[in-house]
Formats: C-alpha cells, sequence, structure tokens
C-alpha cells in the first residue's frame, strides 16, 4: 500500500500488474479490499485502485466531502503517476465518482464500466437516505443493537441478505466505525448536477445492474442507459441468487471494455 498527502490529506493507494492504466473504485464502506476480492487480473493490465476518503487509512475533509472532490483525488493520483489517460471501473459510490470524472474531465477517460449504481442526477431515495443516517448514528454511538432499533433497520432489514449485510457488516469494520460520518453526507450528494450533462459524455460507457437491491435499483442502470449516447446496459444477477456470476459477469465486462 501506498500513502500519499493530498491536500493536506493522507490517503492511501495500490498498484498491481503492468501495462493499460485500469482505474477501479470501490463503494462506501468498501476499501481496496472490495476490489481485491473482485477482480480477477490479466496480464497486461496495470490496476490502480485506492482507499477513497474516509476508507480504510485515508483521511476526509468532511465539509468537502462530496464527488467533485472524491473525483479530484483521482485525477491528482493520475497526475502523480504520470497517467494522462485510464479505464474506469467503479462499484457504486465508486461508480459515481467516475461518471462525475467523466463529466468533469472528459479527456481523462477511455471507457468507463458502472456497476450496480446508487445514485443519478438526484440523491438517493428517502428511505435509504433514512437507513443510512441511522447506521451512522449507531456507528457513532450505540452499535449494532442500538441500529436494530432504528426505522433505517426495519427499512433495509427485508429487501435481501446482502442488503441486511451491507448494513450490519460496517459494525466490525474499524474504518466504518471512525469514519461514521460518510453514511450520513454523501446519500444526499450527487455526482452530476443535471441529466443534461450526461449527454456530452462520448466515450464508450457500459452499466451493470442487478434486481433486488434496495440501494442500487435496476432503475437507476435503465436511468443512466437512456441519458448516455450509446451507454450498454446488462442486467447481472444479484449477490444472493448467483453470487460466482456476479462476479464472473463483472470481469467478462472488464475484459470486453479494455480489450
Amino acid at each position: 500500500m501506498y500513502k500519499w498527502i493530498n491536500h493536506g490529506l493522507h490517503l492511501e493507494y495500490e498498484i498491481s500488474g503492468e501495462g493499460i492504466p485500469f482505474i477501479f473504485l470501490h463503494g462506501m464502506g468498501g476499501s481496496v479490499k472490495q476490489i481485491q476480492s473482485t477482480y480477477e487480473p490479466l496480464e497486461g493490465v496495470c490496476l490502480i485502485n485506492l482507499n477513497q476518503q474516509g476508507h480504510g487509512e485515508s483521511e476526509a475533509c468532511w465539509e468537502k466531502f462530496d464527488f467533485d472532490h472524491l473525483a479530484d483525488d483521482v485525477c491528482d493520483l493520475m497526475d502523480r503517476l504520470e497517467i494522462k489517460k485510464a479505464y474506469f471501473a467503479g462499484i457504486s459510490m465508486g461508480a459515481a465518482v467516475c461518471l462525475n470524472l467523466a463529466v468533469r474531465y472528459p479527456q481523462k477517460a477511455e471507457k468507463l464500466l458502472l456497476i450496480r449504481n446508487a445514485w443519478t442526477d438526484h440523491p438517493m431515495s428517502d428511505k435509504v437516505q433514512k437507513a443510512y443516517y441511522d447506521l451512522g448514528a449507531c456507528l457513532q454511538e450505540g452499535g449494532i443493537e442500538r441500529f436494530y432499533t432504528t426505522e433505517g433497520w426495519q427499512i433495509v432489514k427485508e429487501p435481501s441478505a446482502y442488503t441486511c449485510n451491507a448494513f450490519t457488516s460496517p459494525f466490525e469494520d474499524k474504518a466504518c466505525v471512525k469514519y461514521w460520518q460518510k453514511y450520513q453526507i454523501l446519500p444526499d450528494k450527487t455526482p452530476i448536477p443535471n441529466v443534461e450533462v450526461l449527454k456530452n459524455i462520448q466515450v464508450p460507457v457500459t452499466i451493470l445492474a442487478c434486481r433486488n437491491d434496495l440501494c442500487h435499483p435496476y432503475e437507476y442502470g435503465e436511468y443512466l442507459e437512456k441519458h448516455i449516447p450509446g451507454a450498454v446496459l446488462l442486467e447481472i444477477p444479484d449477490k444472493d441468487k448467483d453470487g460466482a456470476l456476479h462476479k464472473q459477469m463483472i470481469n467478462e465486462a472488464i475484459r470486453e471494455m479494455l480489450f
């Protein structure tokens, strides 16, 4: 793991392999470990992934915690590594950061792979925001037993086993407990200012979406496909239905994008 100071924040990143620069960004509450468990290394590819602000050991500036600043971190890392242009993939929050970057820094993106989008040009839904707000509050104080008494838990406990785990596993993650603020800030943000900017994306975009996922509605994939010129939407199984095929299809999409 490499460390560097960017605008006063200590941030972490990893590099593995040599070849085509491929930046793969984790989701909210994840880390480089999420990418390591998802990505199957490819010959001729240089994988670059980072612990984004408030994840892993990367610090955060909560006053500026939004998609613009998260995307700026990625661009600053590219400059540090002297990478002018790269291929991008992102899961959930990472997909939103990729979308922001493609809109604001189009010269830096070769292609995009957006996996399980959790944002469009609108914040998360009110009920998902409430679930994350309660999660953040209980990570700060009270723990998982208190979370089980909240309205947020009532929202997330039924949709799927995967969703339940996504809201209970943070209590066992030191970084999620330490940086609980992200759950109360980011769900109310948007990665792009309006839907019209999507028309300006000229690079190839592939969108992977699954059903039965409260925080990553399939409809978000359909919405982005409709408004991004030439975008391709592919349905993948949710993790509860077939976790192995879910991962396989992500890696197939990565290979298709890179080669």
